[in-house]
């Protein structure tokens, strides 16, 4: 019997990469799981909660409990800030008076490739590769949430690493901050971006292609300083980079 998960997307990708969310699905697919995906998904509720409206993010965060109380399947999210809420936030706003069965779907909500490592137990993806693609040099930024109050580190790495096309280029400090936190970028813009600013100057500094991460929000900051310095890097989210790997681009 095949793993099933429930895909949340996340604003991010719902408004601005809903190809990355594809790509998620196609490569669960491709690793035997049952994908569904609620049609009726809203925010996580982060947003509020970070910028201290925390009566405004309990509405969210009702609507998200609600939605997959009952279910037996797990939830799966593309991001390791939005995991982080669900999982580690929901019950300093709320308790099970507040909203019953919140303990159980924080229990069953995984970021990407935590589900893949941990749930599946899928650490290498090389038998899951059929041809050697082009190799590609890729660089990988540590995304915050992911990796301080996940406690997800070395299994995306050992993802990347077990792909055969793909070399992975150390960066400095892969764990700092890429400084966009959301609404901290838009109220504090100028150390945001020269948080990021430094950033770049290490991946570029990695000798990298494409620079890859499990929050496109990360990527979605990245790529905007890329693009205004016109450096020739490219960025893509973990799943892409291992569906190209896959040589799985005949299902798009």
């Amino acid at each position: 019997m095949s793993a099933k998960v429930s895909l949340f997307a996340t604003c991010v990708l719902n408004n601005f990469y809903p190809d990355v969310a594809f790509s998620v699905v196609r490569v669960l697919s491709k690793l035997g799981v049952d994908v569904t995906v609620r049609q009726d998904q809203t925010c996580c509720g982060q947003p509020f909660f970070n910028s201290g409206h925390w009566n405004d993010s309990s509405k969210l965060m009702r609507k998200f409990v609600e939605s997959y109380s009952g279910g037996k399947e797990d939830i799966v999210l593309p991001s390791g800030s939005c995991t982080s809420m669900v999982r580690n936030h929901y019950l300093e706003v709320c308790n099970e008076d507040d909203i019953g069965g919140i303990r159980d779907v924080s229990g069953r909500t995984f970021e990407f490739t935590e589900y893949i490592t941990r749930e599946l137990g899928i650490s290498d993806l090389t038998p899951f590769q059929s041809t050697i693609n082009k190799k590609i040099n890729v660089t990988y930024h540590e995304s915050c949430h992911l990796k301080r109050e996940l406690g997800v580190s070395n299994e995306p790495i050992d993802l990347l690493r077990s792909l055969e096309n793909v070399t992975l280029m150390d960066m400095d400090q892969p764990e700092v901050c890429c400084g966009f936190g959301g609404t901290f970028a838009t109220k504090y813009p100028e150390i945001s971006t020269a948080m990021g600013e430094e950033k770049v100057a290490n991946i570029v500094k990695s000798g990298a292609d494409i620079v890859t991460a499990s929050d496109m929000s990360c990527l979605m900051h990245i790529d905007g300083l890329i693009a205004r310095k016109n450096i020739p890097l490219k960025s893509m989210h973990i799943s892409q980079v291992i569906e190209q790997s896959l040589n799985m681009e005949c299902q798009k």
